[in-house]
Order: structure tokens, then sequence, then C-alpha cells
């Protein structure tokens, strides 16, 4: 590869934010920020693992998860958007549901930090 090639690949890549990064997975957007709160069920967030706290949320449907995770939530919880992490990506944050909603459906005693 030319220098020039590769001085206009890396040229790019900065200016496209977080090309070169590496894109997080559920569980690991879920141990960095969604922890904080649904660990504990922080300000009325559904407990990771516990199905009945989650029950009345996936009534809603896995969409509607993700767009209140997305943009934030404020009703009877709090669900700040991306979790506070503006950092994330949609698609991040769309992992991280569907990993804690995947926890709830394989059974209680998934360990989110296994």
């Amino acid at each position: 590869m030319s220098y020039t090639r590769a001085l206009s690949i890396l040229v790019l890549a900065a200016f496209s934010g977080r090309a070169l990064a590496r894109v997080l997975t559920g569980r690991q957007v879920f141990d960095h920020t969604c922890h904080t709160c649904h660990a504990r069920g922080v300000a009325g967030a559904p407990q990771f693992g516990n199905r009945a706290a989650w029950r009345k949320h996936l009534a809603k449907g896995i969409k509607v998860l993700e767009e209140h995770a997305i943009h934030g939530y404020y009703g009877q919880s709090f669900m700040p958007p991306k979790g506070g992490d503006e950092s994330l990506t949609d698609s991040e944050v769309r992992a991280a549901v569907r990993y804690m909603v995947a926890a709830i459906q394989s059974g209680p005693s998934l360990d989110p930090h296994q």
C-alpha cells in the first residue's frame, strides 16, 4: 500500500468518528453503563434477570423498549437517553436491550458477569 493511500485511509477514519473503534456487544454495554441502574432497580429500572419486573415493560414490545433506551423515558420510571452515555451508538443500545431481555428468557440464573 502506498504512503498516500494509507494516509488517505487514516484521514477518512479520523473524520468518521468511531470508524476505527470496535462496536460494543450488548453485554459490554450492560457491564459499562446499564448495570448502574438495572443491577439494583434504581429509578424504577427493571432489574436484570427479574422476569416479574420486566413483564410490564415487555408488554410494550421490543421496539418500544429500544426507543425508550435510545431516546429516554420519563414516566413511572426514569430512563436517560442511552443510559446517560451519549457515546453509545443506537445499535449498541439495542444490543444491550436485547441482552437484558435474553436474560429473562434464558432464566433468572443468568449472571451478566460470567
